[in-house]
């Protein structure tokens, strides 16, 4: 990861230098000094540990990069940018390993967010990592949800609750479950079942927090379109307001306005 920035990159590389450095300097001065033949070479294990001291701390400011300048995009609804920043941040870096990974993961969650889900597609078969199938997973219910195929979607939740019973982090525990969730509800929904989604939407909304924008228009636009199935266009139009007016470039805006249309058709 550190490789994306290349002022982390030339900065964590220019520090493992000089440790290495000073590790063959001091060496070299405690055989001189005449101490006992292994006293020199206790020096490696404080230069290892002060290399991955570096190596996590420009990981770190990495990700907090990553997230302020790219994720922060999708998470504004600005998912066209977001895609096009990402390609090129990572363009001739996601050659091999974990990387191809993150990258593929990161592309899908645009690519779903803009509704082309046969691009999506694409990129979760490349999220291969072991700890990464939870996210894979999560996008792979995403699709089927979009795709209408309750059986596979119904696969997946399973496999990904499978998963969730290994895990320790209650943050990323809680970000499974609610893909969960919201999958059943789209089940439930489709199968002409809206009992307490409309509620359970509307705690999502109160209860997410921070709340940002991209996940506000994705349950303003399921209320919506959830009020419209159940006759009630009046209270609908409300809620895929926001999402239209929130929506940037993402389906939601799309979506929202196609209901809109509908309703303002309804009654003319």
């Amino acid at each position: 990861m550190i490789h994306l920035y290349k002022k982390y990159h030339v900065a964590y590389w220019c520090i493992g230098i000089t440790l290495i450095v000073c590790m063959v300097a001091t060496m070299i001065g405690l055989m001189f000094c005449k101490t006992a033949w292994f006293v020199p070479f206790l020096v490696i294990f404080p230069t290892i540990i002060l290399v991955f001291v570096s190596a996590t701390v420009f990981t770190k400011l990495t990700v907090n990069k990553l997230n302020n300048e790219v994720v922060t995009l999708l998470m504004n609804c600005e998912a066209n940018k977001y895609l096009s920043e990402l390609q090129a941040l990572f363009k001739d870096k996601a050659q091999s390993g974990i990387i191809v990974t993150i990258y593929n993961t990161m592309l899908a969650s645009g690519y779903s967010a803009i509704d082309d889900y046969d691009s999506a597609y694409e990129c979760i078969q490349k999220i291969t990592a072991r700890n990464y199938q939870s996210a894979k997973s999560m996008a792979l219910i995403d699709y089927y949800i979009s795709k209408g195929t309750v059986e596979e979607t119904q696969n997946e939740i399973e496999k990904l609750r499978t998963m969730i019973a290994k895990m320790k982090n209650p943050k990323y525990i809680e970000t499974c479950e609610r893909s969960i969730k919201n999958a059943e509800y789209a089940i439930r929904i489709k199968q002409g079942n809206f009992e307490g989604a409309e509620e359970y939407y509307k705690k999502m909304m109160e209860t997410i927090k921070p709340l940002y924008p991209i996940s506000k228009v994705s349950y303003s636009y399921a209320i919506g379109r959830l009020l419209v199935l159940k006759g009630e266009p009046e209270r609908a139009r409300e809620y895929l307001q926001v999402a239209y007016d929130l929506g940037g470039d993402t389906k939601y805006k799309k979506k929202a306005e196609e209901q809109l249309l509908a309703i303002q058709g309804g009654e003319s």
